[in-house]
């Protein structure tokens, strides 16, 4: 019965220090520059600067959209038409990105949101690893 009532006590530990995915959602919304990709707890790439970085803009609906920006010397961005909307859900206690333009559905895990780092996770075991972009600052 000792290690019954020791087992329960240990699992109901570990389970509530599991982070809740809706505290995520508020660090999404931003510019976010890629640092690492991984796949099998190995890091595939790994990026010193990088030429675009990825802008995420979240409603009050949970519904929004990621887009590409390059950042320009004058500190303002160059901004692509094009832009993936999508829709933020909580299932299993995971916070997905659920991308809507595509015919095929696609979805991203956000394993990770906070003010130093986004992480996000697709079905083929990648592991996308961000910043939050710090913009070049050149002294005259």
């Amino acid at each position: 019965m000792k290690y019954l009532a020791t087992a329960l006590l240990m699992s109901s530990l570990i389970f509530s220090c599991q982070p809740n995915p809706s505290s995520y959602i508020s660090h999404i919304e931003g510019y976010w520059e890629i640092v690492s990709v991984a796949k099998n707890q190995e890091k595939i790439k790994e990026f010193k600067i990088s030429a675009s970085v990825d802008y995420f803009k979240i409603n009050s609906d949970l519904s929004g959209y990621r887009k590409k920006v390059t950042p320009r010397f004058d500190g303002a961005f160059q901004i692509f038409k094009d832009q993936s909307n999508f829709k933020l859900t909580i299932e299993a206690n995971k916070l997905w990105i659920n991308y809507l333009n595509n015919e095929k559905p696609y979805r991203e895990e956000i394993r990770r949101a906070n003010k130093a780092s986004l992480i996000l996770a697709n079905k083929d075991g990648f592991i996308y690893t961000y910043k939050p972009y710090e913009p070049l600052i050149f002294d005259e």
